[in-house]
């Protein structure tokens, strides 16, 4: 207000100055008439829309955008792979079997392995200790793919995307039985790497272990007690109920083994145990998501 006030004051004492020179009557010339004119022209400035009125772009980092652009999977795709894993965790267990009666070698837990290496190792007996940390080595480059295959959106990851994995898991296992036929020892290694591919994905699809029964028997333990001193919500009973036919599935698995190895040489197991996950894979692989 005080600057408006001064610009004002000095626009007159211009235009009072430059009249004292012209006569009555007489027209002022065009010189007189430029500087008689306002050096400072007041207008009313124009104010700028407030930053705060306006509309903030959303911005989203480029995960985010592709995240958002694949969308979490279907309640029933989710369901869908609980049920593929009654059927991957039946062929572990049946090759898991097969090659404990060949080799009396476990290949689908790292239990075994984990226990028997040091304790060859320490006991002077080299090769058989590191060949079964070469074991656990196996199945954890086995899960290094199912995590590369679910690395972009982990339990969200579309079926589609995991049938390659699924599919290479059952040529390997098909591979380990031609290898375990011929007595190849190294045939553990490749079976125990299906193995790892199979576990690693259904642990990120649906938190549910197929190649061995230790969670499985925690959690159902768990889940028991909490229904026994509490009470279960609906979606607990349902993982109650799957953990159980998880851990049907792996007996059935065991039994079945011996029973065909009767009638079959192991290899034979092995191979035939490799079909119904190469069929999932199949499936998987023409799934619309």
């Amino acid at each position: 207000m005080r600057a408006t006030s001064t610009m004002a004051l000095l626009c007159a004492l211009q235009a009072s100055s430059v009249s004292a020179f012209v006569a009555p009557g007489m027209a002022p010339s065009a010189a007189l008439r430029v500087a008689k004119s306002p050096l400072f022209k007041s207008s009313t400035p124009k104010l700028a829309p407030s930053l705060a009125a306006r509309p903030q772009p959303k911005r989203e980092t480029a995960l985010q955008a592709e995240a958002a652009a694949v969308g979490p999977i279907s309640a029933d795709d989710k369901r869908m792979f609980v049920r593929w894993s009654y059927i991957l965790c039946l062929a572990n267990s049946l090759v898991n079997s097969a090659t404990l009666i060949q080799f009396d070698e476990v290949v689908m837990h790292m239990t075994g392995p984990s226990t028997k290496g040091p304790l060859f190792l320490a006991s002077g007996l080299a090769a058989q200790g590191w060949h079964n940390l070469g074991t656990i080595g196996a199945f954890l480059v086995g899960c290094m793919f199912a995590g590369l295959a679910t690395a972009k959106n982990d339990g969200d990851t579309p079926i589609k995307a995991t049938a390659p994995t699924i599919i290479a898991a059952g040529l390997l296992l098909a591979i380990s039985g031609v290898m375990a036929k011929n007595s190849v020892h190294s045939c553990l290694y490749i079976a125990a790497c299906a193995g790892g591919m199979l576990n690693g994905l259904t642990s990120k699809m649906t938190t549910f272990r197929v190649s061995h029964v230790t969670g499985t028997v925690t959690d159902m333990g768990l889940l028991i007690g909490k229904g026994i001193g509490s009470t279960l919500e609906p979606a607990l009973k349902l993982k109650l109920r799957d953990l159980c036919v998880l851990m049907g599935v792996w007996f059935v698995g065991g039994c079945t083994a011996f029973w065909m190895s009767s009638m079959m040489s192991v290899g034979r197991v092995m191979s035939l145990a490799s079909v119904p996950v190469l069929l999932l894979g199949l499936k998987g692989l023409f799934h619309k998501n």
